[in-house]
């Protein structure tokens, strides 16, 4: 089996990851799995996105924020939605953008094929998760993002590749 290389072959990779996550605890949800580019390799963090959409958009900042610390160029999100009962897989870099969605089917538990999920037709607030220009990351945000994805965090980010814990 080969390695993906594209962003392409990453977010069909991490769909399907998370269809393999759905069928292992369904039926209960998987939270939103973020993979976090950074020139020191991918971290990857699984975060709990509350329907409270002040709480919600905190969070997502958060993880924003993560991504300006490692000097992300980009990230993928694997997620399962709701409306429409689905499992999404999102790519997202400064210059790139893939996305599929995979619709579920709950009796018997399956997938469907995998559909292109065009720019236009995503939430906008997912697409400017990615940083741009300068961000200060001052300590006291600093200390904040350690306390939510360091090694004892709320939701430790995992290196990729090494399986090392924090930020």
């Amino acid at each position: 089996m080969s390695l993906p290389r594209t962003l392409k072959d990453l977010v069909q990779a991490d769909l399907e990851r998370a269809q393999r996550l759905v069928r292992k605890v369904h039926p209960d949800p998987i939270d939103p799995q973020f993979r976090i580019a950074s020139p020191e390799g991918d971290w990857w963090i699984g975060i709990t996105l509350t329907e409270n959409a002040k709480e919600r958009a905190r969070r997502l900042a958060l993880v924003s924020d993560f991504m300006a610390w490692k000097l992300s160029p980009g990230f993928i999100l694997a997620s399962e939605l709701h409306e429409p009962d689905a499992v999404l897989s999102l790519g997202l870099q400064h210059n790139d953008y893939w996305a599929l969605i995979s619709l579920i089917e709950r009796k018997p538990l399956g997938f469907s094929a995998p559909k292109l999920v065009k720019r236009e037709n995503m939430d906008p607030v997912m697409l400017g998760l990615v940083p741009r220009g300068s961000r200060t990351i001052t300590k006291v945000r600093a200390k904040e993002l350690a306390e939510w994805f360091g090694a004892s965090g709320k939701f430790p980010a995992v290196k990729i590749a090494t399986g090392e814990i924090g930020g």
